[in-house]
């Protein structure tokens, strides 16, 4: 399969997924109960309302929303909204929902993008040596640390971060007014620096991890010993075992990225305080707005896509005997 056809191919598979998955959270979201409105009927019923307030009540929410017409017409007036970037106000602030998820989308690009180039050289190279020195001490120190990086939960390291720079005096001092979690008066340091310094480091161990396990079955195979035999260095080894190992390690890290955002990405904005994409998810999610969770769903499944656009492209050149196309 040519390499146009194939990404041809994968673009028109993403669409259909999007549509998919879009179309199910809309029929999710509208087929159940609203818990916003059931609680809001709930105050005013407890409060005294007589059962015409409470259906008027009911009947002005629905229509603030748009949730009075007939499903079919609000599903394709919707997904028509969604492909023209048309997103909607949101049900809680009356903003557009398309600046507001662009915008958080961004802070959380800040500090993601930097932290996933750091976390691939630094474990690559990291997992490189270890795989290379498999019974020497520092490789052996490696590996230890990995593994207890790995059962270390984000927020836990998170939390140690806060208190390291909360506490740290470098050349002045600093002086903390917390009114939420990571709210101080070096935005910079809590919404950046702290975020890339995690998320590298718990990126970074499952990124060695990966790369010593699948580098370890190269550095003894028989093709190596050749590259050796030929009077090949340490770095022509490496290279070697490296470009084998590729393709494997790409679906991993690809696989540790994308739940990194969509799991991760909320704990760390919690703790950090980060107006980002994970929580205004969460935020949106709680308060039951519609069109906010929507938006950050299409970025997410569109991340997600691309992503696998991205992942069948390096396999074909990787090594271009991989068949990423159906049979």
């Amino acid at each position: 399969m040519s390499l146009g056809r194939l990404l041809l191919e994968r673009i028109v598979l993403g669409v259909v997924a999007v549509w998919a998955v879009l179309s199910l959270l809309f029929g999710l979201f509208t087929v159940t109960g609203d818990w916003v409105l059931d609680r809001m009927l709930g105050v005013a019923g407890y409060g005294g309302a007589d059962p015409e307030e409470l259906a008027e009540m009911r009947a002005e929410f629905l229509a603030e929303r748009g949730l009075d017409r007939p499903l079919s017409e609000q599903y394709l007036d919707w997904m028509g909204n969604m492909l023209t970037l048309q997103w909607g106000s949101s049900w809680q602030s009356g903003e557009a929902v398309f600046p507001m998820v662009l915008e958080a989308t961004g802070r959380t690009a800040a500090y993601v993008v930097p932290s996933m180039v750091l976390a691939t050289g630094i474990g690559l190279a990291v997992g490189l040596y270890a795989a290379s020195h498999p019974r020497s001490l520092r490789g052996e120190g490696v590996t230890a640390t990995v593994y207890s990086l790995f059962g270390v939960p984000n927020f836990w390291i998170g939390f140690l971060l806060l208190t390291a720079a909360s506490t740290a005096t470098v050349g002045f001092q600093w002086r903390r007014e917390f009114n939420v979690i990571g709210e101080t008066q070096l935005p910079f340091v809590y919404e950046y620096v702290l975020p890339v310094v995690l998320v590298t480091t718990t990126l970074a161990a499952a990124v060695v991890s990966y790369t010593r396990a699948y580098a370890l079955q190269y550095y003894s195979a028989d093709l190596t010993k050749l590259v050796r035999a030929k009077g090949g260095g340490q770095r022509d080894v490496s290279r070697h075992v490296l470009r084998n190992a590729a393709i494997p390690l790409v679906s991993l890290i690809f696989a540790e990225t994308l739940a990194l955002l969509a799991i991760s990405v909320i704990v760390i904005e919690a703790v950090f305080g980060i107006p980002g994409l994970g929580s205004l998810f969460y935020n949106s999610v709680w308060s039951r707005d519609m069109p906010v969770i929507l938006g950050a769903t299409v970025v997410i499944v569109a991340f997600g896509v691309v992503g696998n656009i991205v992942q069948d492209l390096a396999y074909s050149w990787l090594d271009p005997r991989v068949d990423t196309g159906s049979r």
